[in-house]
């Protein structure tokens, strides 16, 4: 049978894979050579005064660069695979036939005789080559501000390769040719073989550097071989202080000293900037003390948007794309995760093609672009080797996948990627943040904060696909949705690490054969719903170091194999539920690490004892006891968690002198005093249930407010003041749930001592009546979270209360740091916060109080205070004030003239307070910042707050960030607020919702007849949503004569508003023949929408397409 010539091609590119080799190497060669020619006729030119580089000569000469990087090179004549060089030749030829016809081609004109390769130095600047910015208008107005302002000398943009940096400092460039400001504006790529840095052996990069912005600058180097940086610095400098000057320099990867290559040190003086763009935030933009902007990737409709315009939109159109192309063209966007250099990339590859093959082979090949990977790899390089092991390591976890960075951390020091050497696990964690800080810093992994959990970092898809792309001993198969193990051929022999984490194998069949992969150091099964695991299957596993088969439910037993892993060091069985049995740990002598916490395992593992090396031990799940003295032979431990259901004996613990974390039950307040006066080092972490063993998940709540490592005591159900206790000093978190003999936290033992309390909680203490009293409020310097919870006797937070005065006699910093302020179910109380005492709450950001059924004030004065109040009483960083169920509160405060002032405030909620008439008293301070706005159930609300009392005299910034508006059943409220307010003050609202206020008669009135006759149309350019319901005495939105302007307003619904008759919105895009941005209408009952009126006589017919008539849930 004949061979076609397609495959006979394929076997030239195996049978003469060394020719394609040579082949490259040689016009590599050729490339250089012609580099090395134009260069010298350049420099050469260059020596004419006033002259700098062609942008194209330079845009060629960097391309070269890129194209012969060595590391470049390397990378791609190594990357045949381990049996064929199919791959690696079809790769070369195809990279040689680009180079000859396209770079190499292209260079030629640049040899000829004559041909200049050098332009005049313009009076200001040569404009960029520079492509149009999808969504980065922000950005590069954000950068704009900062240069034309005279507050900002030093920029630096920061983001990861190929986020669109360059091209958007190129429309900044090109921008501030056009302005005034700037006498001169320069651009200087950096380029990336050198580091501008004045040491001996970098001396000639700093020239390099130097020569370049002499150039820029117009400056004549006459004798160019004998400049010397300080010659050269000196010649810069005084050039530069000739007038204003913007100089961006691309691309920085070192931090460096302007002031030693010329760059003058006090830029501000003569309006100078400094603008550069790296991928180093911390190491490059903070140490040179730069504003720094950061650059993110596209949104998804803004990559779709880029990859459209460059692709060209005929493809929407073409009739195969819906079925044939649609798909991979939204899986490209997936990978390219809006990362612009990756999306243009691809999207100039598939101009024109509307086949679906193209486009399978274009998904499928995206993983494996050189021409993304060069630029990402880059960054790669750069790394240090502890950051380039931790990088590869985070491509074991699925895609987009948050990974908790202290799992991930813990993850390095198993490995061995941070030594134990420094003897403490402590310095271990914090060596591990160092290195996720400088990945984060580089661009290489983004920050995930999460909400009440511990931070995460997360991987852009196309550097998890470049790490795994260099990683050829690695198998990741995590999250792929696969029901079987890889087939026995993908376990090759020389795997070091293999992921198949979050699966749904569920079975490995018992007839599967133990996989050959002597050299596999790490295996990830976690979450792989596997029930049962072969007896033999680790069998040829020997080299085996890390197993982690968390999070398996319904494993039942490991298999016996595992005993013969005598090279493990960290066997992970967290959260496996069902796990009954573990056979014998006793061969397992380097084993480090061993997570039984979540299991069903009722005695301890045989040969437990024996594992003198372990560092790392958590227990739990149905363990009822340890034998004595084994924990005590664990002499290495450095964390020891044993949780619920064992009590620890304290004596025993406390002759682990190594143990740096301590989590589990101490049944006895005498039990933990006897691990406190152990005479052992202090602990780095701790977590002490002393107690009652009840109520164990809503422990868990609680205790998830503060992070891993702090210090906490947990005191439940028992007498903690009738004994006498030994606390431990740096405690940061205290939780008291249940104790029903503690009348104030001053009577518990010891509790004066403790110096760094950051959380305090109280739940169910039926016999609190204060918190603490003046005398002993040292424990409180430092707090952060104080939560009251349920405490039917608690009078006031101060015993002796009415001592606080002004001025307050409290130690200074007392309560600086307080954050957060929970008061729920408290029902004696009926003050909160005395104005002393608000003083110093300059930190506090949110204060939530709930069903206290006597509280009248939250902040208040003493009678007789007045003329020592304060006129302004300051909160600057309260966010959040959350009011619920307190039917006796009258005001927020009251009883002085002092006026509060919360600059920062975005949200107010206040919700079921019977007494409250107005929910703003009269010496409010403006609320620039408020963003939303909550009142619900106020059954004697009148005004939302006083406008007769402020007039007009209240500045424009009132309100003025206000997005919502929600009213519910207030049945004595009358309007809103008035339309002089809502168009002096409201132009931020994006939805107004208003419910079951039966005396509502108009949503905004005027307040003068002035007002009605100049007021006839109110533009509220952000509304979007109006919803209207349950108001039977509603006539009209606003005056009969004003029309609202609300050209974003997408929602309208109108409910049981039967004498409502005119909606006074008024639509432009109706006046034009445009499509209405109005697109859900909503009116109950039906009657309603024939009998209302509208200011535009057509917006009934054009709007009734998108009109429902169904009731508002």
């Amino acid at each position: 049978m004949a061979i076609g010539p397609k495959v006979w091609k394929y076997v030239e590119y195996q049978i003469y894979h060394n020719y394609y080799v040579s082949e490259f190497q040689n016009m590599q060669k050729d490339l250089k050579n012609r580099q090395d020619v134009i260069e010298a006729n350049l420099n050469t030119q260059l020596k004419k005064a006033r002259k700098t580089t062609n942008r194209e000569v330079e845009a060629w000469l960097e391309k070269v660069h890129q194209e012969t990087d060595e590391k470049v090179v390397e990378d791609l004549i190594c990357k045949g695979g381990c049996f064929t060089y199919i791959c690696s030749s079809r790769r070369l030829d195809k990279r040689t036939q680009a180079l000859k016809e396209g770079i190499f081609k292209q260079g030629e004109k640049y040899t000829i005789a004559g041909e200049s390769l050098v332009v005049d130095v313009h009076s200001k600047g040569v404009p960029q080559l520079a492509e149009k910015c999808i969504a980065r208008d922000d950005v590069q107005e954000e950068i704009l501000q900062l240069l034309r302002g005279d507050e900002v000398t030093r920029i630096a943009v920061c983001g990861m390769g190929g986020v669109g940096k360059t091209t958007i400092m190129k429309q900044v460039y090109n921008q501030l040719l056009k302005e005034p400001k700037f006498n001169k504006v320069i651009w200087v790529k950096v380029s990336k073989d050198f580091d501008i840095i004045v040491q001996q052996k970098k001396q000639f990069d700093v020239l390099k550097f130097q020569k370049s912005i002499a150039r820029k600058l117009g400056i004549e180097l006459e004798n160019e071989d004998q400049d010397t940086i300080d010659e050269l610095a000196e010649l810069i400098s005084q050039k530069l202080q000739q007038g204003s000057y913007v100089l961006i320099l691309d691309d920085v990867w070192e931090p460096f000293s302007p002031e030693n290559v010329g760059i003058p040190d006090l830029l501000g003086n003569n309006g100078c900037k400094l603008v550069l763009t790296t991928r180093i935030q911390q190491k490059v933009a903070r140490a040179m003390e730069c504003e720094v902007i950061l650059v993110k990737p596209l949104s998804d409709d803004e990559a779709s948007r880029l990859f459209l315009d460059k692709v060209g939109r005929a493809l929407l159109s073409n009739p195969k794309f819906k079925s044939d192309i649609e798909p991979f063209f939204n899986q490209i966007l997936k990978k390219c995760n809006g990362l612009p250099l990756a999306i243009g990339t691809v999207a100039k590859t598939m101009k024109g093609k509307f086949d679906r093959y193209s486009w399978e082979m274009a998904d499928k090949e995206l993983s494996n672009s050189e021409e993304i990977f060069g630029c990402l790899k880059f960054s790669y390089d750069h790394l240090e080797e502890l950051c380039k092991n931790c990088f590869l390591y985070c491509a074991l976890y699925p895609e987009d996948f948050e990974i908790p960075k202290e799992e991930l951390i813990e993850f390095l020091i198993e490995e061995g990627f941070i030594e134990d050497g420094r003897g403490s696990r402590h310095l271990m964690n914090s060596e591990g943040h160092v290195i996720l800080g400088k990945l984060i810093d580089n661009c290489m992994l983004e920050l995930v904060k999460q909400d009440k959990k511990e931070d995460c970092v997360s991987m852009h898809d196309l550097l998890r696909d470049m790490a795994l792309n260099i990683s050829p001993r690695f198998m990741v198969k995590a999250g792929m949705a696969l029901e079987e193990l890889p087939e026995e051929h993908e376990w090759k022999e020389d795997l070091l690490k293999v992921s198949l984490m979050n699966n749904n194998i569920r079975e490995i069949p018992s007839s599967m054969l133990s996989p050959k992969c002597p050299m596999l150091t790490t295996l990830l099964l976690s979450n792989i719903k596997i029930t049962t695991i072969p007896e033999a299957f680790f069998d040829q596993m020997l080299g085996l170091k890390i197993l982690d088969l968390c999070t398996n439910y319904k494993l039942g037993r490991l298999p016996s194999s595992v005993s013969k892993l005598e090279n493990l060091t960290t066997l992970l069985l967290e959260d496996c539920k069902s796990l009954k049995e573990v056979p014998s740990l006793s061969n397992l002598g380097g084993l480090k690490k061993l997570d039984l916490l979540g299991t069903s395992i009722e005695e301890l593992p045989q040969g437990l004892n024996m594992l003198t090396n372990l560092k790392y031990l958590h227990l739990g799940g149905k363990l009822s006891e340890i034998p004595d003295g084994l924990l005590q032979n664990l002499s290495d431990l450095q964390h020891l968690g044993v949780y619920w259901s064992i009590p620890l004996k304290g004596e025993e613990i406390g002759k682990l002198r190594k143990l740096e974390f301590l989590h589990g039950w101490f049944s006895t307040v005498d039990d933990m005093s006897r691990f406190v006066n152990s005479k052992r080092k202090l602990l780095n972490g701790y977590c002490f249930y002393v107690g009652g063993y009840t109520e164990v998940e809503k422990v868990h709540r609680m205790l998830a407010s503060f992070p891993i490592s702090a210090k906490c005591i947990l005191y439940n159900d028992i007498d903690i003041c009738g004994e006498v206790s030994c606390l431990p000093f740096d405690a940061q978190g205290f939780y008291i749930l249940d104790c029903k003999d503690v009348r104030i936290l001053d009577d518990i033992s010891g509790f004066q001592n403790v110096t760094d309390l950051r959380g305090c909680v109280v739940d169910k203490c039926d016999g609190l009546e204060f918190v603490v009293s003046l005398c002993c409020l040292k424990p409180f310097r430092n707090i952060e979270l104080l939560s009251l919870y349920h405490l039917p006797n608690l009078n006031a937070v101060f015993e002796k209360v009415e001592t606080i005065a002004m001025p307050a006699p409290l130690p200074a910093g007392t309560f600086s740091l307080l954050r957060k302020i929970n008061v729920v179910g408290c029902g004696k109380m009926k003050k909160l916060l005395p104005l002393g005492l608000s003083l110093y709450l300059q930190n506090l950001q949110i204060i939530k109080v709930k069903k206290c059924d006597q509280m009248e004030e939250v902040i208040w004065s003493e009678d007789g205070e007045g003329e020592k109040a304060p006129k302004k009483l300051t909160l600057p960083k309260l966010e959040r004030l959350v009011l619920h169920d307190l039917p006796a509160l009258k005001s927020i405060c009251s009883g002085f003239s002092t006026v509060l002032s919360c600059d920062s405030i975005k949200r107010i909620d206040i919700r079921d307070c019977g007494k409250i008439e107005s929910a703003f008293w009269s010496g409010f301070n403006p609320l620039p910042t408020l963003e939303h706005l909550q009142l619900w159930r106020l059954e004697n609300l009148k005004s939302v707050f006083d406008e007769e009392a402020l007039g007009s005299s209240a500045p424009s910034t009132t309100f003025f960030s206000l997005k919502t508006i929600d009213v519910y059943n207030c049945p004595k409220l009358r309007k809103v607020f008035s339309l002089g307010w809502l168009l002096r003050c409201f132009q931020s609202l994006e939805t107004i919702k208003v419910n079951d206020c039966n005396q509502m008669e108009e949503l905004f009135s005027s307040l003068t007849y002035e007002e009605i006759e100049t007021l006839e149309k109110i533009t509220l350019p952000n509304l979007q949503s109006l919803e209207l319901k349950k108001l039977p005495e509603l006539k009209s939105i606003c005056s009969s004569s004003s029309v609202l302007i609300c050209d974003s307003i997408r929602i309208l619904k109108i409910s049981d508003c039967e004498k409502l008759k005119r909606i006074p919105l008024h639509l432009s895009s109706l006046d034009n023949g445009q499509p209405p941005s109005l697109k859900q209408v909503q009116v109950y009952p039906k009657d309603c929408w024939e009998s209302l009126e509208w200011d535009q006589s057509n917006a009934k017919d054009v709007l009734r397409p998108f009109v429902s008539f169904s009731g508002m849930s």
